[in-house]
């Protein structure tokens, strides 16, 4: 582990008590997927998306528990900071996306 990714995880501990998050760690914002790459002064994450033709090449500043899903190596869901109305709502559109059309 990097000096950087030990005072990335030192830093959200102190100000947020997250301390799962890491740096290069997948992430889902309001149904966006990105990638958490650092931490900025707000204590917010820094995340660069994976739409970059939506949102850029730059990274934006996002809240770590406001809408967000954590994913680990494996892409399984570790952290859910959605609420209710959302789950719901992307959910019912992972369904609809894995329904194929009957001819």
């Amino acid at each position: 582990m990097t000096k950087k990714e030990q005072q990335f995880i030192d830093d959200m501990k102190r100000s947020r008590d997250i301390d799962f998050v890491r740096i290069g760690m997948m992430v889902e914002v309001y149904g966006e997927l990105g990638t958490v790459v650092g931490m900025n002064s707000s204590a917010n994450l820094d995340v660069v998306f994976a739409n970059q033709l939506k949102h850029g090449k730059r990274k934006a500043n996002c809240h770590p528990t406001e809408e967000t899903r954590y994913f680990d190596a494996l892409g399984k869901v570790i952290a859910d900071y959605r609420n209710p109305f959302y789950k719901r709502l992307f959910k019912k559109r992972e369904e609809n996306k894995c329904q194929q059309p009957v001819p």
